[in-house]
């Protein structure tokens, strides 16, 4: 009885309907990364804001350190989203943007991106 636990479950989908998919979650994870970046900035903006102050007003450090805070916690959601959803919709794995083949899942070979 061979191991069914290392068999490939394939999903019968038309070559445009992957590539939609593929686009939708991978504008979903940047979408979160470029929110975290934003939070990143202000945090980094209020902070350079509070050093004018001579060190001053502590809410304004305490504001600064909160909202980096933030900004990291949505980034590490945005980094766990993507592991989750960023997989191609044929055979689930994850697909990495630094392959040396980004147009082609490694495991299926369906075409993930349309080519340029």
């Amino acid at each position: 009885m061979p191991d069914e636990s290392k068999q490939i479950t394939l999903i019968d989908l038309q070559q445009e309907e992957i590539i939609r998919i593929v686009i939708w979650r991978s504008r979903i994870c940047r979408y979160i990364f470029v929110v975290s970046a934003v939070w990143m900035i202000v945090a980094a903006a209020l902070y350079f804001v509070w050093l004018g102050f001579d060190y001053q007003n502590t809410h304004l450090h305490s504001a600064s350190f909160v909202l980096q805070m933030v900004a990291y916690a949505i980034f590490s959601v945005a980094f766990a989203v993507q592991l989750a959803i960023y997989r191609c919709p044929v055979c689930d794995k994850f697909l990495n943007r630094l392959s040396a083949d980004n147009l082609h899942c490694t495991r299926c070979n369906a075409q993930v991106k349309a080519a340029r």
